[in-house]
């Protein structure tokens, strides 16, 4: 992640996908629902521009807006799971980077520190875990512990993880809260 990335993403509080493949991959079928109503629209205006213009007919409207519509849902659906959960914190950068590392080899993450501020890691679930991978990002600025797991980009496009990214999220939020609180919590 570069600096201005975490700029931008502290500023937003929204994870800052880079490069065109990560967004493809990020936002793939809700590009993939306009596919039929673009083929649609393009066989219309072929045929305007050959003179020989065809009306629409109330099943191409289905045909158009149902996509539509269902491509417009993913990419709200996407959009809100690049936003960060955002933890409160009175913990030294140095603490919460055990509690991350705990948690990172409890739950099997592959990841490290790409910075002071910032640990990057992914998962590889078995083949029946319902997921390809998930992505897990957490920025550590000043007073607060900012978390976002997301289907791992750089696999198989998913727009399901079974629970997994809430999971991730919620063990390390749970984690720092129970640190502050001085409370040993399990990992589950």
């Amino acid at each position: 992640m570069s600096q201005e990335q975490y700029d931008k993403a502290i500023a937003t509080g929204e994870l800052q996908l880079s490069g065109f493949w990560e967004k493809f991959s990020h936002f793939g079928l809700a590009f993939f629902c306009l596919i039929f109503p673009a083929v649609l629209v393009f066989f219309h205006l072929f045929q305007y521009f050959q003179g020989d213009p065809i009306p629409y007919e109330i099943w191409q409207a289905w045909f158009m807006g149902l996509p539509l519509a269902l491509g417009y849902l993913v990419f709200l659906i996407q959009k809100r799971r690049l936003k960060f959960k955002i933890v409160q914190t009175t913990l030294k950068r140095d603490q919460l980077k055990t509690i991350i590392e705990q948690v990172a080899a409890q739950l099997e993450w592959k990841g490290h520190f790409t910075s002071a501020k910032v640990y990057q890691a992914t998962t590889s679930p078995g083949f029946f875990s319902g997921s390809w991978g998930e992505q897990i990002t957490i920025l550590l600025p000043d007073n607060q512990v900012l978390v976002n797991s997301i289907c791992d980009l750089k696999k198989r496009s998913s727009v399901v993880s079974m629970g997994r990214n809430r999971k991730n999220e919620q063990t390390i939020i749970d984690q720092v809260n129970a640190a502050q609180e001085g409370i040993t919590a399990p990992i589950w």
